[in-house]
């Protein structure tokens, strides 16, 4: 185990000497060892030694591995349908259509499911440029909506095209204020302006059909952004005549401490992107909004054989219900309190520990020693926790951060381990860079 978890520390997964094929580097390093079981916040080896995973299966498993009411509405579906095809439909469909429908914050909602959450960033660009008629996206810096792109051009029907991916100069990046620098007076002032210019430059390419947006930008350091700058990016997107897209794939359903982020906006989003937690480990994710804009997609446009894929819905639905009856938004707001405020202590007596940020079942701090971000000191930090058999993910815009990511329903047991295991890696870390600086 020991030779296996310095490996695991170092990013590569140990390979078995004579084993055959092995899995591409693009997706093959991995952390930790193979696991074969899970339940909770904790994934165990074959031989059974358990270890806590502080990323939640890349966000996904917000209920915790193998919760037991969501395995069993996907076993039970199993043995009843397994697949259908995306153009044709199951009761376990509609099923969770209705589920997130009502829990949903529009009046008429519609639903497209999907089967990954890149697939719903590419499904509402879609609507977007059929409901305004217009090509050009507004994104922002460090934001992360998926890894895909390309497909279509391939594909011989144009129609499939009509409303797909636009050229690179029909992409314009805005800059959003940095949540870890303190209040500036002139900040919103010089968001509005910059947010202007993004817009004038997509008018020009085009007309602007959407702007794109996660309220927390989790990939990147959980960088949250405050309700006034939602609400500014809400009216100014709304006054060009585009949709207001919300990629809530990691935030949405309770992660980060409310149902949906429309519930701090003075605005509802035009479209709300769902995943991750949508199915709790099964590959599932939606694009939710009115009808009327989800609609104005015409038919056969975005199908893919496995959206609205039985089981997945059938698990997917049982979360609606497991988020709504445990409040899984309050349980995560209170998650991130007590991790505040423990960080926050830890960081007193580490003072490098800078800009600790909670939001919901999300949290973060950078690796500052002496005014400047360090990943080494990060990567020490992750590192030392593999070895005390802690599952965290390193990031954020300097590759200075930490991110810790537990499940939201946690035991209190399960808490406290967490807490401590942070405490003794980043001891460990800080000894191992030897300076114990400031």
């Amino acid at each position: 185990m020991t030779d296996l978890v310095t490996d695991a520390a170092a990013g590569v997964r140990g390979r078995r000497d004579g084993a055959g094929a092995v899995e591409a580097r693009s997706t093959g390093s991995t952390l930790g060892p193979e696991f074969s079981t899970g339940s909770g916040p904790w994934l165990h080896t074959e031989d059974g030694t358990a270890w806590f995973d502080g990323t939640s299966g890349s966000g996904a498993a917000t209920l915790g591995h193998q919760h037991p009411e969501v395995t069993a509405a996907a076993v039970a579906q199993l043995g009843r349908l397994t697949h259908t095809g995306c153009k044709v439909g199951s009761d376990a469909r509609t099923r969770m259509v209705e589920r997130i429908g009502a829990l949903s914050p529009y009046r008429e909602p519609a639903v497209l499911p999907t089967a990954t959450g890149a697939e719903a960033v590419e499904s509402a660009l879609k609507i977007a440029r059929a409901a305004t008629g217009h090509q050009a996206v507004v994104a922002f810096r460090h934001g992360y909506h998926g890894k895909t792109a390309g497909a279509l051009a391939l594909t011989w029907r144009p129609e499939f095209k009509t409303y797909s991916a636009p050229q690179p100069d029909h992409v314009v990046t805005a800059e959003l204020p940095d949540p870890r620098v303190g209040d500036q007076a002139d900040g919103m002032a010089r968001f509005a302006a910059g947010l202007a210019a993004a817009l004038d430059a997509a008018d020009r390419r085009g007309g602007t059909a959407a702007v794109v947006l996660e309220p927390v930008q989790v990939t990147e350091g959980v960088l949250a952004v405050s309700s006034a700058i939602l609400d500014e990016i809400a009216r100014q997107t709304h006054s060009r005549g585009a949709l207001l897209v919300l990629d809530e794939i990691y935030t949405g359903l309770g992660r980060a401490g409310r149902l949906f982020t429309a519930e701090l906006m003075t605005r509802t989003p035009d479209l709300t992107l769902l995943g991750k937690t949508l199915g709790n480990g099964f590959p599932i994710a939606a694009v939710v909004g009115e009808r009327a804009v989800l609609d104005a997609l015409p038919p056969s446009v975005q199908t893919s054989t496995f959206s609205g894929h039985p089981v997945s819905c059938a698990a997917a639905a049982a979360v609606v219900d497991i988020v709504e009856r445990q409040d899984v938004a309050g349980r995560a707001r209170a998650l991130g309190e007590r991790l505040r405020a423990d960080l926050t202590e830890l960081a007193a007596r580490h003072p490098w520990m800078h800009a600790v940020r909670t939001v919901g079942a999300l949290a973060a701090f950078d690796c500052v020693p002496d005014g400047r971000f360090d990943p080494v000191l990060a990567k020490a930090v992750t590192g030392a926790a593999l070895r005390e058999r802690l599952l965290l993910f390193g990031g954020g815009p300097e590759g200075a951060s930490v991110k810790i990511v537990p499940p939201a329903l946690l035991e209190e047991a399960d808490y406290r381990w967490l807490v401590e295991r942070i405490a003794t890696a980043v001891t460990q870390a800080e000894q191992a860079d030897g300076s114990g600086r400031t």
